[in-house]
């Protein structure tokens, strides 16, 4: 069967609980028309129902849905803590469904 990952729901925001984020690479992406984002995990205490699993310093993209100009690229560094303000669409993908990328509005809490 083709495109069932269409009708598959991933909740961010419950799955960003117990999490903090940093800001690993920083590019304008030409296709997007937008900042993507390279963000690592630094802290997961997120409760996975085995104490064997974390997330933490896994990447994942994030594409920074209102900052559309190449300058926006100046407005965040590696080794910036973020949060995530507002969460555009999600999309789970690859062979093993392990990879995530985000549209989101984010903001630079620690510099």
């Amino acid at each position: 069967m083709k495109k069932l990952n269409n009708f598959m729901n991933f909740d961010f925001v419950k799955w960003q609980t117990g999490k903090k984020f940093m800001i690993q690479g920083v590019r304008y992406n030409e296709k997007k028309l937008c900042v993507t984002l390279d963000v690592v995990i630094v802290e997961d205490k997120t409760d996975y129902g085995d104490a064997t699993v974390t997330n933490l310093f896994e990447k994942f993209k994030v594409h920074c849905i209102k900052d559309t100009s190449i300058d926006d690229v100046n407005k965040y560094k590696p080794q910036d803590t973020i949060r995530f303000t507002n969460i555009g669409k999600c999309t789970v993908w690859g062979d093993y469904n392990s990879n995530l990328s985000v549209e989101a509005i984010i903001e630079v809490i620690k510099s």
